[in-house]
């Protein structure tokens, strides 16, 4: 078989090669080490085998395209994790940006994930394999969010033109279009598709063969997709949203959708290789609010916090999160000594939660929108069903047997607020909270203050998902994050807007830069702000400048 056309882009782009060890990051030479020499021929593989990949690698399952698809870059933004150090000075941490730790996203989009689910979309359809192509296009936009939200404009229908010369880029707008139209098509293949779940099941590792979970999964997508474009087009918003709600979303009575198949979370390894932290917006708002979820999330500090010789910080006696942004010095330093992850290699891969639905659904019916539901209500349900879903999920792994109904009450009626944070080591660290609001609701708050609750609440649930959580941050400003102390970005990203989008990668201007530059122009064309060009600066379409949130 002739060498598939967008491998052809993909392995442009970089294959991932194993490097590094168990206790060592590999970080030198990205680029140049995860690029493949040879073909490889998809079909050679028992049919339901090629679903795996796709699947799977939404969350990628191997160690440096994890590292690469999110943990240097994304993860940092989001307000979970945050890297101790900063490679010298060449991480992202502090704003200036490298283009090899921004360009993770990419090879693992087209290569993994788009090289895959395009291809067998099509062969699905020439089979009339309906509900398979449906489960493809539901992951295929999975893909597609994160990377188009993460850089703006992307490569997409030229690719499945076919065009093996050069790929063209879609502005955001026509990107989240086709996402619509990806999902309708789906919902549609899972209503009518009669693939036996025995079959499905050999390949399908998030709903188990169950098509009327997948419309419920789809749905929520969809919904996820409608809130983010409220700014940018309000009219599709509702339009979208309402249609999701009324097909169906995951409720209490589903499960979180997560990936147990023995895969490697790699998670894990980040933390091992001391490449990775906790973030001190996590700590400082779990800590203040008193969520009983935090056990779940964090362990306290792993080692003695020392000032010479002097411990200052017992071991396993504090839960310290690092801010970003603080020209902290190459590892090993104090800040690897701070809280680390509660994951382990065989922890399950978060993929959504069914908590998330009713968060979207609270910020719906505030707007006024069809959400089978006022606000309050699915506001503290979404609570509730977080906290007793991560004890399912987590409890196992941090060691926690037991939330009791009383302490979640507790919890949904707080009126305590974001605790300041505070650097054992280096006190310039410090800074007063930002997020003054607690987590008991109020009917007489504006609703900007309503909607700061809702995303709050919603940012602390999808924990660790960091694509979703730094989009929402964008998208509504919540939950407030506290800024760099460094901004190394020599103008290009304002520290008080924080960074907007990550910047296209050397590959891909060595490769496909003649359409990457028409691509910039498109993402000039969108962007509602001062800030353009290829900067962390420039905002993506949905991300608009001086629009308030009502």
């Amino acid at each position: 078989m002739k060498l598939n056309i967008l491998f052809k882009y993909a392995a442009a782009l970089g294959l991932t090669i194993a490097c590094g060890t168990m206790v060592v990051g590999c970080t030198d030479n990205f680029e140049e080490l995860n690029t493949n020499k040879y073909e490889v021929d998809p079909d050679n593989m028992p049919f339901e085998a090629q679903f795996i990949e796709p699947i799977t690698y939404v969350y990628a399952p191997q160690q440096n395209m994890f590292q690469f698809w999110t943990n240097l870059s994304v993860d940092l933004f989001g307000g979970y994790f945050m890297t101790p150090h900063n490679f010298g000075g060449n991480g992202n941490v502090d704003y200036n940006l490298n283009r090899g730790f921004c360009g993770g996203m990419y090879e693992n989009f087209y290569l993994h994930i788009f090289n895959n689910t395009r291809r067998l979309i099509n062969a699905c359809e020439e089979k009339g394999i309906k509900d398979y192509a449906a489960v493809m296009r539901v992951v295929q936009v999975y893909g597609m969010l994160m990377m188009t939200d993460a850089y703006g404009p992307i490569a997409y229908q030229s690719v499945l033109d076919g065009n093996d010369v050069a790929f063209a880029y879609d502005t955001q707008e026509s990107v989240y279009n086709s996402m619509f139209t990806l999902l309708d098509e789906a919902i549609e293949g899972f209503k009518n598709g009669n693939s036996a779940v025995s079959d499905m099941q050999q390949f399908d590792y998030w709903c188990k063969g169950d098509r009327s979970l997948w419309v419920k999964v789809a749905n929520q997508f969809k919904l996820r997709i409608a809130m983010r474009i409220v700014k940018a087009n309000p009219t599709l918003a509702k339009q979208k949203a309402e249609e999701a709600v009324a097909g169906g979303v995951l409720t209490s009575a589903d499960k979180d959708i997560l990936i147990d198949q023995g895969l490697s979370n790699e998670l894990t390894r980040m933390f091992e290789w001391g490449d990775c932290g906790i973030n001190a917006n996590l700590v400082t708002i779990m800590e203040g609010y008193k969520d009983p979820r935090i056990a779940l999330y964090i362990t306290k500090n792993t080692n003695d916090i020392k000032d010479g010789d002097k411990v200052i910080v017992a071991k396993g006696t504090q839960y310290l999160g690092i801010r970003g942004g603080c020209n902290l010095p190459n590892k090993p330093n104090q800040w690897g000594n701070f809280s680390s992850v509660v994951c382990s290699y065989s922890t399950p891969f978060p993929v959504m939660k069914v908590a998330e639905s009713y968060f979207l659904r609270a910020e719906g019916a505030l707007r006024g929108w069809s959400m089978g539901g006022n606000a309050k209500d699915l506001y503290e349900e979404g609570i509730r069903l977080s906290i007793k879903n991560e004890l399912k999920y987590k409890g196992v792994y941090a060691g926690v047997t037991s939330i009791t109904d009383e302490e979640i009450d507790a919890y949904i009626n707080g009126t305590s607020i974001q605790a300041d944070f505070v650097d054992p080591v280096d006190a310039k660290n410090s800074i007063k909270a930002m997020n003054t609001i607690p987590v008991k609701w109020n009917d007489g708050a504006s609703n900007e203050e309503k909607l700061q609750r809702i995303i709050t609440q919603k940012w602390i649930a999808n924990f660790p998902l960091s694509t979703e959580a730094w989009a929402e941050y964008r998208r509504t400003g919540y939950p407030k994050l506290f800024p760099n102390r460094v901004n190394s970005s020599n103008g290009t990203i304002d520290t008080d807007e924080q960074i907007r989008r990550l910047i296209y990668s050397n590959i891909e201007i060595n490769t496909n830069n003649i359409e990457l530059q028409k691509g910039i122009e498109l993402l000039n064309q969108e962007a509602s702000s001062s800030f353009k060009g290829d900067i962390g600066g420039t905002r993506v379409w949905w991300d608009k400048a001086n629009v308030g949130n009502f």
